[in-house]
């Protein structure tokens, strides 16, 4: 799936967001670390699906299932744990504005754990269908 449209993800913006993920986890400021993965997740999405439009992360993740569809897939692999993560992601951005950072930040160790383990399996998941997807700097370890 090579398209000049993925241009839009940027090999550097993808380093320095996995890079400030991982900061940010260490320092134990697992709000900023989940929306940063989310950020990768769906650039990831974005640049696997050719997608540069006003699409939301839910929309993505339909047209990755029906991508999944389309190659004969038996199982939606990863479509549950994408749409758990958007979900969990929105109740942190409830959090924040209804009961603040702090609040909010408490006991997320274990989702930002959670969150860098999945977007990992995601990228090797994706590369069986698209090997160039770690050219766009996809990494995370």
């Amino acid at each position: 799936m090579t398209s000049p449209q993925r241009h839009l993800v940027n090999r550097e913006v993808v380093a320095d967001n996995e890079a400030a993920a991982r900061a940010a986890h260490q320092r134990g400021d697992y709000v900023t670390c989940i929306l940063l993965i989310h950020a990768l997740t769906e650039a990831l999405l974005r640049a696997f699906l050719e997608k540069t439009g006003d699409e939301r992360f839910s929309e993505l993740v339909e047209r990755y299932e029906a991508f999944l569809i389309e190659q004969g897939q038996p199982q939606g692999t990863f479509v549950t744990e994408l749409n758990e993560f958007n979900r969990r992601r929105n109740r942190i951005v409830h959090g924040l504005w209804g009961k603040g950072y702090t609040h909010t930040n408490r006991n997320l160790d274990a989702v930002c754990r959670a969150a860098f383990l999945v977007y990992g399996l995601f990228i090797e998941w994706l590369e069986t269908f698209d090997p160039q997807i770690t050219a766009y700097g996809f990494e995370c370890e």
